[in-house]
């Protein structure tokens, strides 16, 4: 039923979509409460199908906003110790990312970057660090950073930008908690990028300094932002990039 409603609203009553996302993620919330793992990945397969459709419909909004609640339903996952569901989770979401810039819809590329990026900062800042959760953060980090693979294959350029915004604040987050090693890593991966795409990059970041979009919108938040101290590790970073 869920379905149905979402494809009939699909066009005239987006908003609908969203208000169907969210008690998703609470009937999938609800079910890993009661270790119901059968219902949490069928709220997954629901949260995929949705995305699936917005895609199709090219319905960037609902996209974006699905995605929202697709990210809160990972970190429940995260913090009740379903690495293997949050691994699938973020998986799918790698997929739909690539999905949508073949489409050339690259905001919700974006989206998914910085959505995922957010992850892995969860991951990293929720631990106790025990052997599973290292795994899941090590796990995280590696498809992150082979989002943009595909692009770079097929000389994508203008969807590398906001990717790798996205990984040069984790990168950022990474410094500012003693986590080096994992920010060599993104360095690392960055080794052969555009030096002056770069240098774009590092230009605009720097100027982000509300946390605040200066717009009305539903997250309510500025992707590009950083916290004071987490900007402050940028010349780090790039002082990595050699």
């Amino acid at each position: 039923q869920y379905l149905g409603i979402y494809a009939e609203a699909q066009a005239e009553m987006p908003d609908i979509n969203y208000l169907i996302a969210i008690d998703t993620r609470y009937v999938g919330e609800a079910a890993l409460a009661k270790n119901d793992r059968s219902a949490v990945e069928l709220a997954f397969r629901f949260m995929n199908s949705y995305l699936r459709s917005a895609l199709n419909a090219r319905a960037v909004r609902t996209a974006y906003n699905v995605l929202n609640q697709y990210r809160l339903l990972v970190e429940t996952m995260i913090k009740s110790g379903a690495e293997d569901i949050a691994i699938q989770g973020v998986r799918h979401m790698i997929y739909y990312g690539r999905t949508s810039y073949d489409m050339q819809l690259g905001f919700v590329t974006e989206t998914v970057a910085y959505d995922v990026s957010a992850l892995c900062e969860f991951a990293h800042s929720t631990m106790p660090l025990s052997a599973s959760r290292a795994d899941l953060d090590d796990k995280m980090l590696a498809m992150f950073l082979e989002l943009d693979q595909p692009l770079r294959l097929k000389r994508q350029e203008s969807g590398l930008q906001g990717i790798r915004k996205a990984q040069i604040k984790l990168a950022c987050y990474y410094l500012t908690v003693g986590a080096d090693d994992r920010a060599k890593k993104i360095a690392l991966d960055m080794a052969g990028e555009d030096r002056d795409r770069l240098g774009s990059i590092k230009e605009q970041l720097s100027k982000v300094e509300s946390k605040e979009f200066w717009e009305i919108i539903d997250r309510g938040r500025n992707f590009e932002y950083m916290p004071p101290k987490q900007r402050e590790q940028m010349e780090k970073f790039f002082a990595l990039l050699g």
